[in-house]
Parts: structure tokens; sequence; C-alpha cells
């Protein structure tokens, strides 16, 4: 899916799943995964996919009241990658040595973990 404003092309589900068009949605089941090992998984889908910059998924942040915050049209099963703390994103941008942030789209808030951790992973390319 291309964004129109920022002209960056998203993968539409959460590493582990594939996009089903003639359902308009996401199947299979998300990986948990580390940051090396989301790294790795933009490394085999070859293309030029990576993970995002904090920069680049905050464009995704979905101003709502109710419901995830992020486009459910165009990510229509962000709460799949929900593993009992919300639905975690791997960004690529470290926040201080040894920690990277990661994007929570249930609630919209930003927060820190060390690459360890097991989130999920959106991978985006450029146009």
């Amino acid at each position: 899916m291309t964004d129109q404003t920022s002209g960056l092309v998203w993968q539409r589900c959460a590493v582990g799943m594939e996009w089903a068009a003639n359902e308009s949605r996401c199947i299979g089941e998300p990986e948990g995964l580390d940051l090396n090992a989301a790294h790795d998984a933009a490394a085999n889908a070859a293309g030029g996919w990576r993970v995002p910059t904090g920069a680049e998924l905050e464009t995704l942040l979905f101003d709502t009241c109710e419901g995830p915050k992020i486009d459910s049209t165009a990510f229509p099963n962000i709460s799949s990658s929900d593993f009992g703390d919300g639905a975690n994103f791997w960004t690529s941008t470290e926040a201080m040595p040894g920690m990277f942030y990661y994007f929570e789209f249930m609630h919209g808030y930003v927060d820190m973990h060390s690459p360890g951790f097991t989130l999920s992973a959106l991978l985006v390319r450029d146009q």
C-alpha cells in the first residue's frame, strides 16, 4: 500500500501474515520478532523492504477516540499483533544506547525496549 503523502510503500500486514486481497484482510499469524529478526525478515522479503524509522512509523498514527490508532482499513488486522500488552511494532530508531523505539497501535503511544524483546514488525520501502 502506497502512502500518498509520504510516498512510502507499506506492507499492510505484520511479518508472518499475508494480504488476502479478495478478503481485504491479513491472514495468518503475526510473528513475534526481536529487532535483529525483524531486520532479517525485511532482508529476506527482498525488494528493498526494511524496518521503518520512528519518524516513518509515526506517519501511521491515526487520531481516533475509539479503536486502534492506525487506519484499520489500510491495516485491518493490527489487533492480531496484540500479544497481551498492545500491538507493539519495532522501529529502527535508537532511543538511547541499546534501546529502540516501538509504537503501540491499540492505544497510540511510543516507548522503547531492548532489541532482544519480542514485538511485531511492519515493513516499509521507498517507492
